[in-house]
């Protein structure tokens, strides 16, 4: 390969690009408004362990998921059996199966009809007895799962994203678990933004039939001694939390018209007496169904139900439609933090902190320390070994290792990679990859002189046959990182995101940036003696 004007210019473009997207990096909060509507303005974020701030492994109960559904089935078939006038006698739920019971063989019937009719494509239905059994379908258990995942890592983005901190990470780890990492958060932050991700904040509105302080004596007044009974009566209890004490049970209508997902807004206002609320505006259909649910009970209790739990419970004076509030004994940051959740959604299952922890600042900086003094005296070292080793191809190739990590800085900044320790450790592990390259094509020229080619013939020989050895030595380390990539979490994947960008940019560097500009020097001239 001679040194070519074309690819004298491709180095040169590909340099002067590489600069280019490496400018947000270097600027920061400096970098002109206009820059971003012309050039990428991403610039390289700093992870966790370099920036400091909170880790969260958030584990996902998907198994709620399957309980939600069957639960949603049987809601469903109370629904329909009770305009036909058939009332089940109870259900049973038992991991993926529903069990309803009936007083007859005809009642039996009439359900197994609607149940074909419904639920065929995702449960097997059978019949036993005077029982009916509902089978939850693998495919669909499956589905029901990754649905659950993915909507969970949905509702936590944001609501971490609504408290307003800097590029927080929330991507799936494994089967049924959320890694979360918020950089620049404080040891202060860390409880407010573990009880934002656990709260549920399931809200829904029933009508109250009668409230009471004793569950027991509630329950007997409809002639039922457990919960479950009540519920075959369309009813349902729930426990309050109205600072009020002789309601600290309410039985309400177990179906909600209206939930939480007909939301359009939800806000921090303050009560006629200056104490903190949530206020709450629907939507669209929300605010007709809304609508139709006070204007249908005026006179009667509203219940205001907010994870399983009455926060409040007014009377209905009139009818309804765009807006309501929540009242209790919130303190101002508590009614932000709810009216957060209910803008960001309902978790559909519940979530637990498996693990936590929080780096401080002063640790980052010392990582940020540490990583770039291994980089300058690793990259120093490596620099004075070509030199001493290889004389001027040694200067070539420190030349080609300079650029090469400008691309790679470039490119990381291009795409906004986060960049973290073990991403550290994969710039230097390239540094060593790169004069790897180079020390195999060197070596090869060497051997091509010893028998007895030209100067400029050993370079093209050499370049030529260390060619395929460079590409495979190359070619598997990519495919090792790709994996890694693909498979791996957090700092893993910040590590292979790094090695993968500099495999590319290493193969660049060792084959066509160090040979064009050996080519350069040693082109069109008598050389009796390469220096190498």
């Amino acid at each position: 390969m001679r040194a070519s004007r074309g690819w004298v210019i491709t180095i040169l473009i590909i340099t002067a690009l590489s600069a280019l997207l490496l400018i947000p990096t270097i600027a920061g909060d400096a970098l002109p408004k206009w820059w971003g509507k012309i050039f990428p303005d991403k610039g390289i974020n700093l992870g966790l362990d370099l920036r400091g701030g909170i880790f969260l492994l958030v584990g996902v109960d998907s198994e709620k998921a399957v309980e939600h559904e069957l639960n949603s089935i049987n809601e469903y078939m109370n629904q329909e059996l009770k305009s036909e006038k058939v009332l089940p006698k109870g259900f049973q739920i038992t991991g993926q199966d529903l069990t309803m019971q009936f007083f007859s063989k005809e009642d039996l019937d009439k359900a197994k009809k609607i149940a074909d009719e419904n639920f065929n494509d995702r449960t097997d239905i059978d019949e036993k007895d005077l029982s009916l059994n509902f089978v939850l379908k693998n495919n669909y258990l499956d589905d029901i799962r990754v649905r659950a995942i993915d909507q969970v890592k949905q509702v936590l983005e944001n609501r971490i994203q609504e408290m307003g901190l800097v590029e927080p990470s929330v991507q799936k780890s494994g089967a049924n678990r959320i890694l979360i990492q918020v950089p620049g958060a404080s040891e202060r932050d860390r409880q407010r933004i573990i009880d934002i991700i656990k709260r549920s904040a399931v809200l829904e509105f029933k009508i109250v039939k009668d409230t009471g302080v004793d569950q027991d004596v509630l329950l007997a007044k409809y002639g039922v001694k457990t919960p479950e009974e009540l519920n075959a009566q369309g009813l349902m209890l729930v426990p309050g939390a109205t600072g009020t004490e002789n309601e600290k049970f309410f039985i309400a209508t177990a179906d909600s018209p209206v939930t939480g997902a007909s939301l359009s807004d939800a806000r921090l206002i303050f009560d006629e007496f200056g104490r903190p609320a949530v206020g709450f505006s629907f939507k669209g259909e929300g605010a007709s169904k809304f609508g139709t649910l006070t204007e249908k009970n005026i006179g009667q209790r509203l219940a205001i139900v907010l994870d399983g739990t009455i926060k409040s419970a007014p009377t209905i004076q009139e009818r309804i439609a765009a807006q309501g509030r929540i009242t209790g004994s919130f303190t101002t940051e508590e009614a932000k933090d709810l009216a957060l959740v209910l803008r960001s959604g309902a978790l559909p299952v519940p979530v637990n902190v498996e693990q936590e922890k929080t780096v401080g600042p002063s640790l980052g900086k010392d990582s940020i320390d540490s990583g770039k003094l291994s980089m300058i005296v690793g990259g120093a070292l490596v620099i004075i070994f070509m030199i001493v080793f290889y004389r001027l191809q040694g200067v070539v190739a420190d030349i080609a290792l300079t650029l090469n990590m400008l691309f790679i800085m470039g490119f990381l900044s291009a795409f906004g990679v986060t960049l973290t320790l073990p991403g550290i450790a994969g710039l230097v592990l390239t540094m060593g990859m790169a004069v790897d390259g180079n020390i195999i094509i060197f070596e090869r020229i060497k051997e091509e002189l010893r028998t007895g080619k030209s100067p400029f013939a050993s370079i093209e020989a050499g370049y030529q046959r260390s060619f395929p050895t460079v590409l495979d030595a190359n070619a598997t380390t990519l495919i090792t990182g790709l994996i890694l990539f693909w498979f791996g979490t957090g700092p893993i994947k910040g590590f292979a995101a790094t090695l993968c960008i500099g495999i590319l940019t290493t193969f660049f560097s060792n084959v066509i940036i160090a040979h064009v500009i050996t080519s350069y020097i040693y082109q069109n001239k008598k050389v009796a003696a390469l220096s190498i």
